[in-house]
């Protein structure tokens, strides 16, 4: 099970709620000395892509998030550079309930695996505002699938 602070898991509740109607995103990394994991809020730059080329980028941010290619990778290096690991990705689905899409399995893959197949991928319920709820996903490597896992909040 997947361990995240109470003030971090606030912190991103407060960031989807600030963000919304756009989906927020971010990345989840832990330290060489474990530990919980320390949340990383992003920019979705999904409405500027969508901007610049619409048929490459058909939705907008209100349906999709795009993190800076160079906003990721300097997080996951830093963090890497340092000892640590990506632990996980985060974003919200607007007035929906919380699930993970065949588009968000698709952006965690790379060929038939994830890119990270140990990183937790948590999806949050966003309504007017208001953080709804989430669910929390993971590969399966014997079903090669995600399937849902608990999140324990600690204090």
């Amino acid at each position: 099970m997947f361990e995240l602070s109470k003030g971090d898991l606030e912190r991103i509740y407060a960031q989807a709620a600030e963000e919304y109607p756009a989906e927020c995103c971010g990345i989840l990394t832990i330290g060489a000395d474990g530990g919980n994991a320390r949340v990383h809020p992003c920019e979705n730059i999904q409405d500027r892509l969508h901007a610049e080329n619409p048929e490459k980028f058909s939705r907008d941010s209100r349906i999709a998030y795009y993190i800076d290619p160079q906003e990721l990778y300097d997080i996951i290096s830093s963090a890497e550079k340092a000892g640590g690991l990506v632990a996980g990705f985060y974003h919200s689905h607007i007035d929906c309930e919380a699930y993970f899409s065949e588009e968000d399995k698709e952006r965690a893959m790379v060929w038939d695996e994830p890119a990270y197949p140990e990183a937790i991928y948590l999806v949050l319920s966003v309504q007017n505002k208001e953080v709804k709820g989430y669910k929390c996903f993971l590969w399966d490597a014997e079903k090669e699938d995600f399937g849902e896992v608990g999140l324990q909040v600690v204090d």
